[in-house]
């Protein structure tokens, strides 16, 4: 099984696969109720690479807590071996571990004090130096797993079909892959900082106390089952507060993300007081639920430590009875509630990490939620070319959104033969850049098959298909970086001859020489500071760049006046020789370009030889193919 860490993202839907975490209980459905670490554990996976570095920290934690066992037992011993010695002020008489160690020195009563006073010391060096070094194996380990699991969500988010991403809100996904793994990092770094150690502690003080004096052991640990029940309890109710306001949080990071993109339309509008509401509505949502889990959190250590005090009171009332008729030492009575004391500690620490660990939880279940969903193009068997004819073939596709409002098309068949270009016409609403994106393999056709040269679109790999199939968008969208890496983004291992070769046929060397760093210009996200027609001739040299054989022009100079058409259809001109075209558009420059074109209506498709013989009334041509709903 493989983890990808950040220098190895992995490439395809079955890397991903390998460590999608798996669902637990019936039906696929997580069962909450046997811990609030259970969906931590579902990525288990991710900590394989770590075994070592986890079991150095537990190896430490484990130091660390018998440096703490051991550090109540120089006073303990102080009181029986010396100041228990009434008759002898030097020590003489006296067998034990201090009178043996303080022999080597004399044995002398300074000796042994000497001797307890540096085995403090010593105890407590020996515990910093285990904490230390179990938190940099435990936290270091945690931060890489955290990095791995960052990593496959963004890839695996970044392979999810259109169909999915169509249905989601951006700030709502950006929330799942960047706020809830840091939530899964502060628990991961919780669990090795203080659960591990905490559990430890617990655990070991409770075997030594039992085997200090199993009486006094026994009484101190009655309460167990009453601290269990208490915390048990709490944490049920933060882990349902936690995953309601995981959820809020999504909501309100989705509108503050709605509102950046759209913030010239807030400008436009004026419509600054009407965001403020719809966040001011949200945001008291995620403080009102946060309030109610600080609420639950505040009583949550107090009621624990009030439920763990019942255990000291009974030791000490017992076990000063006892030390005065004799049943045991002085020095065993204060070992005991000194360990009573220990496990206090610890017990504050897992009560304030419950509502970490759910939110965690939280966190988790909706970073695999993600990675449960299905992905397209998982590959195929077939053996395939290095480079298409460019044949595309529609048979009886249909496409439903599973909106309810109906399929977009339906039985829709189209034959497109190497190096023909075809004009897609028809009506707004029509669905032609819906079957665009159908060709394409952006949307899985719910019926039918799309193929391209015999081979079947949906199941064929991601980056070969779109290395065959380019595609040029109606609104090209162009990443922050410089010209140059824009154009280069279909084809990263393209010479900067080759990009510049790719810049001045799509004509984008024409503006971006007066620009003052030419093709190393910055351009901001979205292609700030460039207009609709330089932008399209980036995407289109991005199309020239990875020289498919088959390109996809969706409405390519919607939105452009009349010059920067013209110099977006010369580009086009050089970027549909020699290939497939298809071209959904309105405009009778491009459709000038084609060699065939096909009306798409809501009444179905009529195909004609050329664009210019295209009748005025379409309906009175000879192919018919139906189509209903809408894009």
């Amino acid at each position: 099984m493989t983890v990808h860490s950040t220098d190895d993202l992995p490439s395809s839907p079955e890397d991903i696969d390998a460590v999608k975490p798996q669902r637990h209980g019936a039906g696929g459905r997580s069962r909450w109720d046997l811990s609030t670490l259970r969906e931590l554990w579902r990525f288990k996976e991710y900590g394989r690479p770590e075994r070592k570095s986890l079991a150095l920290g537990v190896l430490m934690n484990g130091g660390q807590m018998a440096a703490n066992l051991a550090a109540p037992w120089p006073l303990a011993l102080v009181i029986n071996d010396l100041l228990q010695d009434k008759g002898q002020g030097n020590g003489q008489g006296k067998s034990g571990i201090l009178h043996a160690v303080a022999g080597w020195f004399g044995g002398s009563s300074m000796a042994m004090l000497l001797v307890a006073a540096s085995a403090v010391v010593a105890i407590t060096a020996a515990a910093g130096m285990f904490s230390y070094l179990g938190d940099m194996y435990m936290n270091g380990s945690g931060q890489r797993i955290t990095s791995r699991i960052r990593a496959d969500v963004f890839a695996y988010t970044q392979r999810l079909p259109m169909a999915f991403h169509d249905r989601q809100n951006v700030g709502e996904l950006t929330s799942r892959v960047v706020s809830d793994t840091s939530t899964v990092e502060s628990t991961l770094r919780d669990v090795g900082t203080d659960l591990v150690p905490s559990v430890l502690t617990l655990a070991g003080t409770a075997a030594v106390m039992v085997a200090v004096d199993w009486r006094l052991g026994l009484i101190g640990l009655v309460v167990a089952p009453l601290v269990f029940l208490t915390a048990n309890h709490f944490a049920g109710l933060t882990r349902q507060y936690a995953r309601r306001k995981r959820a809020a949080t999504g909501d309100l990071t989705g509108l503050v993300t709605e509102s950046l993109m759209g913030i010239r339309t807030v400008h436009a509008f004026g419509s600054q007081r009407v965001q403020d509401q719809r966040f001011a509505t949200q945001n008291d949502n995620v403080l009102g639920l946060s309030l109610r889990s600080v609420k639950v959190s505040a009583k949550f250590s107090p009621t624990l430590q009030l439920v763990a005090s019942v255990g000291t009171a009974l030791v000490l009332f017992v076990g000063g009875y006892g030390a005065l008729k004799g049943w045991w030492q002085v020095g065993v009575l204060v070992v005991v509630t000194s360990y009573l004391k220990t496990m206090l500690s610890p017990m504050k620490s897992l009560a304030k990490l419950a509502p970490s660990f759910t939110q965690g939880a939280a966190s988790a279940q909706r970073i695999a939620d993600i990675l449960d969903q299905p992905t397209d193009h998982q590959g195929t068997e077939e053996p395939l070319p290095a480079r298409v004819d460019g044949r595309i073939e529609l048979r009886k596709v249909v496409l439903d959104y599973g909106t309810g409002r109906g399929p977009v098309f339906t039985d829709v068949d189209l034959t497109v033969t190497p190096g023909e270009r075809i004009a897609l016409l028809g009506d707004n609403g029509a669905g032609k850049s819906t079957l665009l994106s159908v060709i394409g393999g952006l949307y899985r056709p719910t019926s039918g098959q799309v193929l391209l040269d015999g081979h079947s679109v949906p199941d064929l790999p991601e980056r070969w298909l779109h290395q065959q199939a380019a595609m040029v968008l109606q609104d090209t969208f162009l990443f922050s970086g410089t010209l140059i890496d824009n154009i280069r983004y279909g084809r990263p291992d393209a010479t900067d001859a080759e990009v510049a070769a790719a810049a001045e046929a799509a004509l984008v060397s024409e503006f971006a020489d007066d620009l003052p760093d030419g093709l190393d210009t910055t351009v901001g996200t979205g292609g700030t500071g460039l207009s609709g027609g330089q932008r399209q001739r980036v995407g289109i040299a991005r199309a020239l760049l990875v020289d498919a054989p088959v390109v996809l022009l969706d409405e390519p100079t919607t939105g452009l006046d009349v010059h920067a058409e013209e110099l977006v259809v010369q580009a086009l001109g050089r970027l549909v020789k020699g290939r497939t075209i298809i071209a959904t558009t309105h405009r009778p420059a491009v459709t000038a370009l084609a060699t065939r074109t096909v009306y798409l209506r809501r009444g179905g498709v009529l195909d004609t030889e050329l664009p210019e013989t295209a009748p005025a009334d379409p309906s009175a041509d000879r192919t018919h193919l139906t189509t209903i709903g809408a894009l």
